[in-house]
């Protein structure tokens, strides 16, 4: 049951007094030292937990499966998103839609992975999954332009160095549409990418981690369009980002005082544009000649600095606790020129989870 699902605009399940409800995940898993196959709800991400890609919150129905052979891993996953429709969607007939990826993990080494992949949306009236996704080595983007197909295509790659002995260099570049040539107006096209970089220095001091990253995700990124081609399920987007038009540094301090309880300092800066998601598509650089620009961020940029306190740790055998305080001082509030707002927070999750076994005769 999610009050918070219930709530977002995007959501188009059904609602009993403020909640949704559904199973969150349920799935068979077979794997072997080469191979694994996943069936069903399930969750994963692909390159880095925080990826601009697939979220490991997000989870889709579906299949996926990876094959390991020496230093390569083969991944390859499937889902049905949800449809539109047209009593609230505006379109004519009710339209499927469809997640495609697959990817490439080379492990050079056991200092450096290096991992390719691509991904594709697709869908619409009376469409289903087209035989040319279901091929784990084929080119998704070359395979849709020679069908005549306009299916949402991405591209990127990810990496994770180990330079040193606790020091972790991560990084992913997403490519959604990108100008390569200028010939004519429409290659005026602002490029959509989102860019992600981070370390992570393990015991810098005495039991104490520090963490940096930052991420920049342009306007239009995700969104196409077709309004079936985004890359949305339930109104939230796929991938861990926050949206898009926006970017964000973050620093962290974390104190171990055991294997199971740390506490941290949390630094972030965070500048979100106008552009959402799930923006109706304009094109201006149609509406002018010659060059086109535009700014980053785009419109009244609201900008959010946000200091906290964490605590997280194990609290007896069976119950995990995640509490985090501090201030969001915000400018430009809701993109609202000129409206500043301080805002306190408080986030407690709790978590407990136990097994067993069961004979079965």
């Amino acid at each position: 049951l999610d009050e918070s699902r219930a709530a977002n605009p995007g959501y188009t399940g059904k609602k009993w007094r403020g909640l949704a409800g559904d199973v969150e995940q349920a799935f068979a898993y077979y794997h072997t030292d080469r191979f694994n196959l996943t069936l069903g709800r399930f969750a994963s991400f692909w390159g880095l937990r925080q990826s601009l890609v697939l979220s490991s919150n997000k989870a889709l129905d579906g299949i996926g499966y990876s094959l390991n052979w020496g230093r390569l891993t083969l991944s390859y996953r499937l889902a049905r998103l949800d449809g539109l429709n047209p009593d609230e969607d505006s379109v004519a007939q009710f339209e499927n839609r469809f997640f495609a990826g697959h990817r490439l993990d080379v492990h050079f080494n056991e200092q450096l992975r290096v991992g390719l992949f691509e991904t594709v949306i697709f869908g619409g009236p009376g469409r289903q999954i087209e035989l040319y996704y279901l091929n784990p080595i084929i080119f998704f983007h070359g395979s849709q332009l020679n069908d005549g197909a306009d299916d949402n295509t991405f591209l990127g790659l990810d990496f994770d160095y180990l330079p040193v002995n606790g020091v972790r260099l991560y990084g992913q570049l997403l490519v959604d549409d990108i100008q390569i040539e200028n010939k004519s107006q429409g290659d005026q096209e602002p490029n959509e990418i989102g860019i992600l970089l981070g370390t992570h220095w393990v015991n810098a001091f005495k039991n104490t981690d520090i963490k940096t990253s930052y991420t920049r995700v342009t306007s239009r990124t995700y969104n196409q369009g077709n309004s079936r081609n985004r890359y949305l399920h339930d109104g939230e987007l796929l991938s861990a980002a926050l949206g898009n038009d926006y970017d964000q540094w973050s620093l962290s301090v974390v104190r171990w005082f055991s294997k199971a309880m740390n506490a941290g300092i949390n630094f972030g800066l965070t500048r979100q544009g106008e552009g959402a998601v799930a923006d109706v598509w304009t094109t201006p650089w149609l509406n002018v000649t010659g060059d086109y620009n535009e700014p980053f961020p785009t419109g009244s940029v609201e900008k959010t600095a946000r200091l906290g306190l964490s605590l997280k740790g194990f609290f007896g055998k069976y119950l995990f606790a995640e509490i985090e305080s501090g201030l969001n001082e915000i400018t430009n509030f809701e993109n609202s020129a000129g409206i500043n707002k301080t805002l306190p927070f408080v986030s407690v999750k709790l978590s407990t989870f136990f097994s067993g076994s069961v004979k079965v005769e």
